[in-house]
């Protein structure tokens, strides 16, 4: 079997743990810090697999924060887009696009969390 896993470096790994939590329902299966800092993190949303840490620019991590924006995006498929959306904006996220069918049948909305990945969230 491939898997495929997304590994976002972000500004305030600490904050990004708690926002993941409260936007996604994430769980942390592992946590590593290093220098004050989130050297590396598991997380779970469900059943689905995130990796995340600080940045760490001598190793070539470095976050939306400090490229000037993101180059890629992560799609989470769930149920309930709209709740999930929803629940990412009261967790902080911005709003990018709203929820609506989108060209494939899907319902879909965009939201741009606090450290700047873009998340396509629509249903599965």
């Amino acid at each position: 079997m491939t898997t495929l896993t997304p590994y976002l470096t972000v500004s305030d790994g600490a904050a990004a743990l708690d926002f993941y939590r409260r936007a996604f329902g994430a769980e942390i299966v592992e946590r590593y810090d290093a220098d004050g800092r989130l050297a590396h993190a598991t997380l779970t949303i469900d059943g689905a697999i995130l990796f995340l840490s600080d940045e760490f620019p001598r190793f070539g991590a470095v976050s939306p924060t400090t490229v000037g924006g993101s180059t890629a995006a992560v799609v989470l498929g769930v149920a309930d887009p709209d709740a999930t959306c929803a629940a990412a904006v009261a967790a902080g996220a911005t709003e990018d696009r709203p929820v609506e069918l989108d060209g494939s049948g899907h319902r879909s909305g965009w939201v741009v969390d606090p450290f700047g990945h873009r998340w396509n969230i629509r249903t599965e």
